[in-house]
């Protein structure tokens, strides 16, 4: 079971490094690595489609009422409607029923919501290619999930990632981050592989452009 100081170490040991006692124990190393860490870890999730870091959730619309956070704020441009991304999103796939959308920042969010809102023109005369009209907005999107529940071929690659960068911050190494960065490539080819086959990709249902012609 993967964790951020197991990582870390792991990377440190890739580069010639030695490992770390704790997160907090105040060395140069340290303090680089888990500095570093967090955008390295959530940069490779948002990569790629990982099937393990998939997930659906409904999304909350945000009110314009005025005990709503957004009290007074009506959506701006050709939006009709707005929408709180969850929390732990990293990266928005899609959102069903399909229909245009952007995502605009928000430091009003509330703390069981992201910073991040959707624009989009959803309401219950939305029809879907089923001639259904739905009332709820979903999203398939791609979630920051805790290294505990990293499959292996992940946390391998990870290290890798953490090593690439580690290696000219921590042991002025050009090197060593050329040898790793050759070794992330091969990781994450086997990573991509390995997922494919265990997470087929969904098919999207909603086809809205072949459904008109009916």
């Amino acid at each position: 079971m993967a964790t951020q100081l197991s990582l870390i170490n792991n990377a440190l040991i890739l580069i010639g490094d030695l490992p770390l006692a704790s997160l907090t124990s105040g060395t140069r190393a340290q303090i680089v690595a888990t500095s570093l860490y967090d955008n390295i870890v959530q940069n490779e999730l948002s990569k790629f489609r990982w099937g393990f870091a998939r997930t659906q959730a409904q999304l909350t619309r945000v009110s314009v009422a005025g005990s709503s956070p957004k009290a007074g704020v009506v959506p701006e441009f050709e939006w009709q409607a707005m929408y709180y991304l969850p929390s732990d999103c990293l990266s928005l796939t899609r959102i069903n029923p399909s229909m245009p959308y952007q995502i605009y920042s928000d430091i009003d969010s509330p703390e069981t919501a992201s910073t991040q809102i959707v624009y989009c023109n959803f309401g219950t005369a939305t029809v879907n290619a089923a001639g259904v009209y739905p009332t709820k907005l979903f999203a398939d999107y791609i979630r920051n999930v805790p290294e505990n529940e990293w499959p292996v071929y992940f946390s391998k690659m990870v290290e890798y990632a953490l090593a690439m960068d580690f290696a000219p911050s921590i042991r002025d190494s050009a090197a060593s981050m050329e040898l790793m960065a050759n070794q992330y490539l091969n990781a994450s080819r086997m990573a991509r592989f390995t997922d494919s086959q265990q997470h087929p990709q969904t098919p999207i249902q909603d086809r809205p452009f072949i459904n008109v012609r009916y």
